[in-house]
């Protein structure tokens, strides 16, 4: 009988450990002013996108393009959120009516400005299964 639960507990194991070898890279371009640091947000379908809920990360900006990979992430659907922090206060900065001042991006390119409201979940989802890669643009919601 031991044998048999210590049995299962480990297939219970096992199969956890390979549900999560998952991963996503994320390749952001669109970066003009090498200041600051990125905020990156990555939400999976439980959690509620655009809350501070999901898994992020925050990474220097080294050149006009860069990369950031999420590991050990279940198969299924997710979205990410990112902006530049130029002036490195920890913030995403906005100006009047709560526009953006500092560069942003969505999974998808999907552009708010161009919407007129805020992205959902089911605009900005893409679906992770083994290796997943992935672009986003940051733009700017001043036209400059």
């Amino acid at each position: 009988m031991k044998r048999f639960i210590f049995i299962l507990f480990l297939a219970g194991f096992i199969s956890g450990m390979i549900e999560a070898q998952h991963s996503v890279t994320v390749e952001i371009t669109g970066i003009k002013n090498q200041s600051g640091k990125l905020y990156i947000a990555l939400f999976d379908s439980e959690t509620p996108f655009l809350s501070n809920k999901g898994t992020g990360k925050v990474i220097p900006i080294e050149g006009s393009k860069t990369e950031v990979k999420f590991d050990d992430l279940k198969k299924g659907d997710y979205a990410i959120t990112m902006f530049q922090d130029e002036n490195d206060n920890g913030k995403l900065d906005l100006g009047e009516y709560g526009i953006p001042t500092e560069k942003y991006g969505f999974s998808n390119n999907i552009d708010p400005a161009t919407l007129r409201r805020p992205p959902v979940f089911e605009e900005c989802k893409f679906t992770v299964d083994g290796n997943t890669s992935t672009s986003i643009n940051l733009v700017s919601a001043i036209k400059q």
